[in-house]
C-alpha cells in the first residue's frame, strides 16, 4: 500500500469517527440545554478552601422542605472572571434533586464528546492535505 492511500483511509477513518463523535457531542449537549430548570434560592453550607469543586447546598423542594446536594462548581480565579456561587441554583422541575449551579445544565460531558470529535475533523483534514501533498510530489518525481 502506498504512502498516499494510507493517509487516505486515516483521513477517511479519521473523518467517520468525527462525524460519529460531533454527533452524539451534540445531541447530548441539546438534550442537557433542554432539561426545563428553575432558579431556586440556595444557601451555601461547604466550600473547599483549596483542592475541590464540589460545593454542598440547600434549597428548598417543591413543597418547602429544605434540600441538601453537592454540585460540581468550577471557581475561577483570574482578574475579570470572578466566577462565585451566587446564591442560586437551577433545579430540574421533573426532579427537583438534579441541581446545577447554571441554567445551560449538565453540558460538559457532550461538549467533550463534541471537542474531541472536533479534533478528529482536525485530523482528517491534515491526514487528507498530507496524502494530496504525498501524492502531487511522487507524481512530479516520476515526470
Amino acid at each position: 500500500m502506498s504512502a498516499p492511500t494510507s493517509f487516505l483511509l486515516a483521513a477517511v477513518a479519521s473523518l467517520a469517527v468525527a462525524v460519529v463523535l460531533l454527533t452524539v457531542g451534540l445531541r447530548q449537549v441539546g438534550a442537557a440545554r433542554r432539561v426545563d430548570r428553575v432558579r431556586l434560592p440556595a444557601r451555601l453550607l461547604h466550600r473547599p478552601w483549596w483542592g475541590s469543586s464540589v460545593v454542598v447546598v440547600e434549597y428548598p423542594a417543591p413543597d418547602g422542605s429544605p434540600l441538601v446536594a453537592r454540585m460540581k462548581m468550577f471557581f475561577v480565579y483570574a482578574p475579570g472572571a470572578s466566577y462565585e456561587f451566587d446564591g442560586t441554583v437551577w433545579a430540574n422541575r421533573n426532579d427537583p434533586t438534579d441541581v446545577t449551579p447554571r441554567q445551560t445544565g449538565r453540558v460538559t460531558a457532550g461538549a467533550v464528546v463534541a471537542i474531541v470529535g472536533a479534533t478528529f475533523l482536525l485530523v482528517a483534514f491534515g491526514t487528507g492535505l498530507a496524502s494530496a501533498i504525498i501524492a502531487a510530489s511522487e507524481s512530479i518525481t516520476a515526470a
